[in-house]
């Protein structure tokens, strides 16, 4: 019996070592005898012994060059099959170019947003320690210095420990226009614990953090480098922030923005305010100590939070410390739930593509069943025809994952757009780096094989005798081949259930979103927001007194037809306010909770809100008088129902002490505020900015002309009030709004593609099924016509084959959305995970698709003439 090639060639290897070894002890024997020691025997033989060993050598290269030799001459074969089908290759390329693009591109995303380490080295021993009641077993809270500082001096299971306070500063200098940024007030030691040191100057001390210390400042690489051009002599300038002077002591490394997306650093001064136990505005962090795991460092700042409860019951009752990896404090741990979504939803449109790539191998196989049987009669063996069987797959997923990489940088430079002006959070990058082309290559090599394999095997097990003998029909399209197709068919049902669930939700809720009304005119509106620095504008005389005054300046510009001032806009959140209603009982422990506006007297002109009953603030409201406030729609039925809540009177609660009592006296319509739920009406009131001065709040004008043309206008006229004061985040309301809505819109749109690109294969890849059942059917079709069926009974006989993988399909893939669906709850407006309407939409989508799928076959079997398929056969 002949030995397979492969096998002939091991088996001869073998042979040659085993006759090298016997001559090479020969050698060695031989020179024992003449008198030399075994060590220097050997040593001479193998001198002698190299040329058999570069024959040995040879002849394994030789046997190397003849296997690539048989690789390329499978290459050119299955490269000539490919062009010679050119209808199944272009289909078959375009679908892996889609899911391997559209995987690569959505890989890039996860990958790089899921690796960003914060800047930090040892991003796994850091950890975040905040203080919350014990009730509360997710919040995050504060902490207050006198507390931290006790933890410090305490806890042994960390190396250090630090704190921190987020604060957004104005800054300003006489290089440039005044500047907003993101300061963090950090404890001297932070830096340190988290292994970071500047790139120019020094980190803070001790004596930096002490009352009466000079003021200092370290910059973030990307500030030094827009505003100062990286010049190094800025270290020792002095710059201000909030009208207090600083001189720049440091500048730190590119990429260092701990904690997440910080551009200045100043040290943690505690002060009057600070000292106070109850005052919890600080965040903890630390870094675990070696060998120490996360449980242990809760443990023990748990202990000690009990220690401090105990010794300080009147502001520590029902303290507690929770201990968490310091990831979990950005808004890429929240947005993890949605990427892994994606991630899935763009790994079933891979895998959908690949099971339309087999089951169309598995169709074209009947054809080759005759060429395959040839190759097998003349001696060609099982491994060397499933080998290029396969070689051919791989042709195909690489050609497929090259025209893919041009896909994934154009889904990418679509994401890229579609976000717009939205500022992009500094852990999101959208370009192919080099580990998203190695996942690409391996993806294109392994879907090829996966693709490929159970065609090959099929095809490997060709009966040779029937296929030489039948013509090749019926030995490939068996019944286990055909439930293979109707498997794979139904898997991507499946599969295409849960992209369409994810993506009929996602839409529906940007329905619910752009169908709601807001309230308020948002077209010629421009905003942009102003924070009064309280160094210079601490009195509230002095916030009315600028507002006034740049309200003046404002409306004599041309263009402009009202200014007014607003502490939040519209899906902008509110002020939280604790209130008593006059003559209701009032609990202190309990008081009643509202949200609530500080606006000026011409805001409801501005966003054209009309009362519903009373009046709007007018021009006296807010001077020494009788103070108002004015109320909407859902507070007036809440707190009121039944009543008329003209005339009413309320108060606020603010810190235990009572206000004065303010009357009712307009009722509006109401305005959507909550941007976590963005169709909740909330109870809300709003109250005139004279009596209640913000030194933080939004500019808001209605214009004659494009809001944009207004802005460097609105700047100039801050700066010749106050030439140290930014003004920032300028946009239109319109684009500010639909920048809220960007998350549901542009995620239902990359959810909406991918469930259309993967219903559209599903339904090639059945399509592909039942042209190949056809094709296989024929005599039989033909014989049922013959004997009397009618081209109804033909049809219905196709597409019930069509639509008998869809059933099992729709099943399993309704289980699988019902708890996929689930992971995009938080992106989710007006509209269950469960939502039934969308489900039921779903069914009927592939069952047309499904239906359409089977169309053209069943035309195909139509047109079968019983006399020539029955003589074919």
């Amino acid at each position: 019996m002949k030995l397979p090639g492969w096998l002939a060639r091991r088996r001869s290897e073998r042979q040659m070592n085993a006759e090298m070894r016997f001559h090479l002890d020969s050698l060695v024997r031989d020179y024992v005898r003449q008198g030399l020691d075994v060590k220097e025997a050997q040593q001479r033989a193998h001198r002698e012994f190299g040329p058999l060993e570069l024959a040995k050598d040879e002849c394994r290269d030789t046997m190397f060059m003849r296997w690539l030799d048989h690789l390329w001459r499978d290459f050119r074969f299955g490269l000539r099959m490919l062009l010679k089908n050119p209808g199944f290759t272009v289909v078959a390329v375009a679908a892996l170019a889609l899911g391997i693009g559209a995987d690569t591109a959505m890989y890039t995303i996860v990958n790089r947003s899921l690796s960003w380490d914060m800047g930090l080295d040892n991003r796994d021993q850091v950890v975040i320690a905040s203080s919350r009641p014990l009730a509360d077993n997710r919040g995050i809270g504060g902490s207050s210095y006198p507390d931290f500082r006790d933890f410090r001096s305490q806890v042994k299971s960390l190396a250090g420990l630090a704190a921190y306070q987020f604060t957004p500063v104005n800054f300003s200098d006489r290089s440039a226009l005044p500047e907003r940024y993101y300061c963090v007030q950090m404890s001297a030691n932070g830096l340190s614990v988290v292994g970071q040191k500047p790139l120019l100057g020094r980190d803070f001390i001790a004596e930096d953090e002490k009352p009466g210390a000079p003021p200092v400042l370290i910059l973030g690489y990307h500030v030094w480098r827009d505003r100062y051009a990286q010049d190094a002599a800025i270290i020792g300038k002095t710059v201000r922030l909030d009208e207090v002077p600083r001189v720049v002591i440091g500048v730190m490394p590119p990429g260092r923005r701990f904690p997440e997306e910080t551009d200045l650093w100043t040290p943690l001064v505690p002060d009057a305010a600070r000292e106070k136990r109850d005052n919890r505005n600080l965040m903890m962090f630390g870094r675990l100590g070696d060998g120490i795991q996360l449980a242990s460092a809760r443990a023990e700042l748990a202990a000690a939070a009990r220690r401090l409860a105990d010794q300080y019951p009147d502001t520590n009752k029902d303290m507690t410390v929770d201990v968490r990896p310091i990831m979990e404090i950005t808004g890429l741990f929240f947005m993890k739930p949605l990427f892994y979504a994606l991630f899935g939803a763009v790994a079933f449109v891979l895998l959908i593509a690949c099971a339309d790539v087999a089951n169309m191998l598995l169709a074209r196989a009947a054809e080759r069943s005759r060429e395959i049987s040839i190759r097998v009669a003349v001696g060609a063996g099982k491994i060397p025809i499933v080998r290029q069987l396969l070689l051919e797959s791989v042709v195909l997923s690489v050609t497929g994952g090259f025209l893919g990489w041009l896909v994934a940088l154009g889904g990418l430079r679509w994401f890229d757009r579609g976000l717009g002006t939205l500022t992009k959070p500094v852990w999101l990058h959208l370009s192919l780096d080099r580990g998203a082309l190695f996942y690409l290559g391996a993806i294109s090599i392994g879907a090829g094989i996966l693709f490929g394999l159970a065609p090959a095997l099929r095809l490997a097990k060709t009966d040779v005798h029937a296929a030489l003998k039948d013509g090749g029909y019926g030995t490939v399209g068996s019944k286990f081949g055909l439930r293979l197709s109707n498997t794979l068919v139904a898997c991507q049902m499946a599969l295409c259930v849960v992209l369409l669930a994810g993506a009929g939700l996602l839409i529906r809720s940007a329905v619910n979103l752009y169908s709601a009304p807001i309230g308020v005119n948002t077209a010629s509106v421009l905003t942009m927001r102003i924070n009064l620095p309280e160094a210079k504008y601490a009195k509230p005389e002095s916030q009315v007194a600028f507002h006034e005054t740049l309200r003046n300046r404002l409306k004599a510009l041309p263009g402009v037809e009202i200014p007014a001032i607003a502490s939040n806009l519209p899906l902008g959140n509110w002020i939280p306010f604790s209130i008593e209603l006059q003559g209701r009982p009032h609990d202190p422990a309990q008081p009643l909770e509202a949200g609530g506006l500080v606006v000026s007297n011409d805001y409801f002109r501005a966003m054209q809100v009309q009362p519903k009953r009373g009046r709007v603030f007018a021009d006296a409201d807010g001077v020494p008088g009788v103070p108002v406030v004015v109320v909407n729609e859902t507070f007036a039925a809440k707190f009121w129902p039944g009543e008329e809540a003209l005339g009413k009177r309320l108060r606020l609660i603010e810190q235990q002490s009572p206000q004065p009592w303010v009357t009712v006296v307009g009722v509006v319509p109401d305005i959507l505020q909550n941007f976590r739920q963005n169709l909740e009406r909330d109870p809300l009131i709003y109250l005139p900015y004279a009596e209640k001065p913000e030194r933080q709040v939004f500019l808001v004008a209605r214009t004659h002309v494009p809001p944009a043309n207004l802005a460097d206008a609105f700047r100039r006229e801050v700066q010749r009030i106050d030439e140290n004061l930014p003004v920032y985040d300028v946009r239109t309301l319109e684009n500010r709004i639909a920048e809220g809505r960007l998350t549901v819109s542009l995620f239902g749109a990359i959810c909406s593609i991918f469930a259309g690109v993967a219903t559209m294969l599903a339904a090639i890849g059945l399509y592909a099924v039942i042209a190949h059942a056809v094709s296989q059917r024929s005599r039989e079709i033909g014989l049922r016509m013959a004997i009397g069926a009618s081209r109804r009974d033909v049809a219905r006989l196709i597409f019930a084959q069509g639509i008998r993988p869809l059933v099992p399909g729709l099943a399993v893939g309704l289980l699988l959305a019902l708890a996929a669906t689930r992971l995009l709850r938080v992106a989710l407006v007006g509209v269950s995970p469960a939502d039934p309407l969308t489900f039921v939409a779903i069914v009927v989508v592939l069952t047309v698709a499904a239906l359409l799928g089977c169309l053209a076959p069943a035309r195909r079997a139509l047109r079968v003439d019983p006399v020539v398929a029955l003589r074919s056969n």
